[in-house]
């Protein structure tokens, strides 16, 4: 009898593969080069629906790796970049716009955010630059077969 009561309606009920798919992919990811970046408990950091995380690209050639971010809105001058150990993070803050005007919808995402990204091994360390133009970040990052220094700051420039 207990089996034909439905099930409360939550999230999931509405993707019932839902949790799986993503502990899957969540597991594929991280053989991937430039994968998430994972916290010390093992598990993959997910994204909630409240955060701010800008969409990211990263492609490969013969000689470099290129990381394409979209940073709409956001002064070039609170971007960082830092390159520590085999990560590679991104971060800044998008401020909210105030006017006078009443907001009735907004789709808008603001605040701080962090990118982290495990760097491949052939990825030199040394040889990486950042470029600003137009709400986009872009880095190129050169290949190498040895590694490099553990820790250093990369100079965001505009183009």
């Amino acid at each position: 009898m207990a089996e034909n009561v439905p099930k409360a309606l939550t999230p999931s009920a509405f993707t019932p593969f839902g949790g799986e798919f993503d502990q899957l992919f969540n597991r594929m990811v991280r053989a991937w080069s430039f994968g998430f970046l994972e916290p010390a408990n093992g598990h993959m950091r997910t994204l909630g629906t409240h955060e701010h995380a800008p969409k990211v690209e990263v492609q490969e050639n013969g000689k470099t790796y290129t990381v394409t971010v979209e940073l709409p809105g956001v002064d070039q001058k609170v971007v960082k970049v830092l390159v520590e150990d085999d990560v590679l993070t991104i971060s800044g803050e998008k401020h909210v716009e105030r006017t006078d005007e009443k907001t009735h919808y907004s789709e808008r995402s603001y605040g701080s955010f962090t990118r982290a990204f495990t760097l491949p091994s052939d990825a030199d360390r040394n040889d990486i630059s950042a470029n600003f133009a137009n709400g986009v970040l872009t880095l190129r990052i050169g290949k190498s077969a040895h590694g490099a220094e553990r820790a250093r700051q990369i100079e965001v420039k505009p183009s």
